[in-house]
């Protein structure tokens, strides 16, 4: 309050008792609701005062002030904009300054209302007062955008001569401005003028510049490393001004800005890693060294964990590296601060330096896996997730497994755990059937609390369908056989469709289906319709559960019964269902015969276009007469129907290949109209068969099963 009061002390003679009753009711305010009746009240209060044209400027500045504490405890102030545009303009010093926070606290550089202080700003920054130039400088960062760097360019590249190193130190805070704001300006030699300027603040003002350079395009910046490793050096031996430093420690700040610099410069490139090792050295021996503050020792860790940082992006330098690895060892086993920047570089060593990395994770896995803080924790499971390998494979994922069943970890632990074992699992599982049955132990002790499937189950159905060896239908088979966990219903829902024999399975999930949740019943209705498809005859007590939800109010749930339906229908599902080799070998020599492809030049547009819809039709190269006649099976509403010979057709395929709910029994015409088996106004569609239907079902279904 004293410090909001300090403000109108100058000009003016003092507080009014409206702005201190203000102020005391902002303070008294004991919720957020009162709190927001004081702001509103006063609000309405200054907009109507606004109107009046005959204030003096006392209550003018009075008014902008209660602005400033409006805006900032979070309240709109921008209908006093005017004002302080008003203000800046004034001629009184008093009045400018509170003028331009004011616009730079309600305006930004994308506000049209900030080019009305074009003109107010190019007077400040031609006049005589320093403190007009300072207040024109700050407010050009502020307020100024890309269309008006024109405007301005000249009279800052005079700036930067200007004998008060303040203003010469703004003028490059505004160069920085303009290449944040146009990166394709850049002013090369007034940035190597201001770097080699005799004030160590404008100097090191540029180092930002620099640092956005540098990281854009490092090669064109590389013969002035020797001037940035001179710059830290001088940092480091303490040459810089007392004032520069904190609780003792130089510069900490710049050091930062010049590693991050020298970092950019040594990717990648080993002569400029190279002439920078000797400083990296010192600046790692000066900030490992005995601190006498508590600030200084903070301070001191941040460079070290900069330092490092540095020394493992660059070309890589074994002495360096293995001075890095002594650090790490030394910052894991210290405060949680040190603990924290130790974790974050040894998951940077563990991709540079695997071999040495690898050396240092067993210390986490009990020192971080069991800390109080979730952010080490997360930061331990990355550590092992990046230094998994054989040898420490199995260790790493019983760890992991156990924090999925501790109850003190947060979800989003278990989730990132879920996903370090998934990764570790497939880069260095010694055998397939292994992945799958980690996958597997994952499914039992992972509970998302969700009524969609966990994303572990989408690696495992891929992975299955990727590598469906005979251990690994075998692993499945045996997990599934009983349904005594909760955990695995997605699993034992899934694998009914593909590895079951009989209707047992199904029978069992159809009688507990009102306590499936609407995702669940999806799934199971797409394996019951796969089950059909391969064994044929449908039970009556499969057709009966599934005709209750033909009026589900669930578009999904009430397509996929049509769909079985229709399918329950069919005489002999199976022998229409399966893919006939013979027919589609017949279609190829067909198409051969018919000369369709051949009279196409082979490198024309039209040619690959046909080439490109017969593979995804037939699943064939029309070209070689090689075809896989086993279907994608991955997406389960995408499986493909064959309608050939079997069925009862001709030699070739008329309609190619289909998903099974667009099968149609082969007494149905091409031209019927595909007809709900009840009446499904909201489905009623004329529907040609082998086209895609004009009516849309919205598909709600879990992208695991895409």
């Amino acid at each position: 309050m004293k410090n909001v009061e300090q403000m109108i002390i100058g000009d003016v003679a003092g507080p009014s008792s409206s702005f201190k009753k203000f102020i005391k009711d902002v303070a008294d305010s004991k919720t957020k609701y009162e709190e927001s009746l004081v702001m509103q009240a006063e609000i309405e209060s200054l907009k109507a005062e606004i109107k009046n044209p005959n204030s003096t400027p006392s209550v003018q500045h009075e008014r902008l002030v209660k602005l400033i504490y409006i805006q900032m405890l979070g309240y709109d102030a921008t209908f006093g904009v005017i004002d302080a545009i008003k203000f800046a303009q004034l001629t009184s010093v008093f009045f400018k300054r509170i003028g331009y926070l004011v616009a730079s606290l309600l305006l930004n550089s994308n506000s049209q209302e900030a080019l009305l202080l074009c003109c107010t700003i190019q007077k400040d920054l031609n006049s005589d007062s320093i403190v007009e130039q300072s207040m024109a400088l700050t407010a050009i960062c502020q307020l100024m955008g890309k269309e008006t760097i024109s405007l301005f360019s000249a009279i800052i590249m005079r700036k930067l001569s200007h004998p008060k190193e303040i203003i010469r130190k703004k003028a490059v805070d505004v160069l920085y401005m303009f290449l944040c704001q146009n990166p394709e300006v850049a002013y090369d030699e007034r940035y190597q003028k201001a770097l080699c300027d005799p004030d160590a603040g404008v100097m090191l003002s540029t180092l930002p510049i620099y640092l956005k350079l540098t990281k854009e395009n490092a090669n064109k910046y590389r013969y002035m490393l020797r001037a940035f490793t001179d710059i830290l050096t001088q940092i480091v031996e303490g040459r810089l001004h007392a004032s520069f430093n904190y609780h003792t420690f130089p510069a900490p700040w710049a050091q930062i800005y010049l590693l991050q610099i020298l970092q950019n410069m040594g990717s990648n490139h080993q002569e400029s890693s190279e002439a920078m090792a000797d400083v990296l050295h010192m600046v790692i021996a000066r900030a490992s060294g005995k601190m006498t503050t508590p600030q200084a020792a903070d301070a001191a860790i941040a460079v070290l964990f900069q330092v490092c940082q540095t020394i493992l992006s660059i070309y890589p330098n074994q002495d360096l590296i293995l001075l890095v690895t002594r650090k790490i060892d030394e910052l894991i086993n210290g405060s949680p601060n040190k603990l924290f920047c130790g974790l974050k570089l040894l998951c940077k060593l563990c991709e540079i330096q695997p071999s040495i990395g690898r050396n240092l994770v067993s210390q986490v896995y009990e020192r971080t896996l069991e800390h109080p803080s979730s952010l080490i924790r997360e930061l331990g499971v990355q550590v092992i997730r990046t230094g998994a390998s054989p040898e420490n494979l199995t260790k790493s994922t019983e760890i992991l497994l156990r924090i999925l069943t501790d109850s003190s970890s947060s979800d989003e632990l278990k989730e990132y755990s879920c996903e370090a074992l998934c990764d570790m699992g497939r880069s260095h599982a010694p055998s397939s059937a292994w992945y799958v049955q980690l996958l597997i132990d994952i499914l039992q002790r992972y509970d998302t609390h969700s009524d969609k499937p966990p994303f572990v189950l989408n690696k495992l159905i891929n992975y299955c369908m990727e590598c469906a060896d005979g251990e690994v239908i075998k692993i499945i088979q045996d997990t599934t056989a009983s349904h005594q966990d909760c955990k695995l219903s997605w699993l034992y829902i899934w694998s009914l469709g593909r590895y079951d024999k009989d209707y047992v399975k199904a029978n069992f999930w159809l009688q507990k289906i009102d306590t499936l949740t609407e995702t669940q019943i999806v799934w199971l209705f797409d394996s019951i319709a796969m089950l059909i498809t391969r064994l044929g005859a449908v039970p009556d007590t499969v057709t009966s559960v599934v005709k209750r939800f033909l009026k589900s109010p669930s578009p999904v749930i009430r397509q996929l019964a049509i769909e079985i339906t229709n399918i329950a229908a069919i005489s002999n599902p199976s022998s229409i269902i399966t893919p006939s080799i013979d027919t589609i070998r017949e279609a190829i020599i067909k198409l051969q015969q018919d000369d369709v492809l051949t009279k196409l030049d082979v490198n024309s547009a039209s040619h690959k276009q046909m080439v490109k819809k017969f593979k995804k039709r037939f699943h064939v190269d029309p070209e070689g007469v090689e075809f896989d006649p086993v279907p994608d099976t991955d997406n389960p509403r995408q499986r493909l129907v064959g309608v050939g010979s079997e069925a009862g057709s001709k030699t070739n395929v008329s309609s190619g290949w289909v998903s099974y709910h667009e099968h149609i029994p082969e007494e149905a015409s091409s031209s019927d109209k595909l007809e709900p088996p009840l009446s499904q106004p909201a489905l009623r569609s004329t529907h040609v068969w082998g086209q895609k239907p004009n009516y849309k079902v919205p598909d709600n279904r879990d992208p695991t099963r895409c």
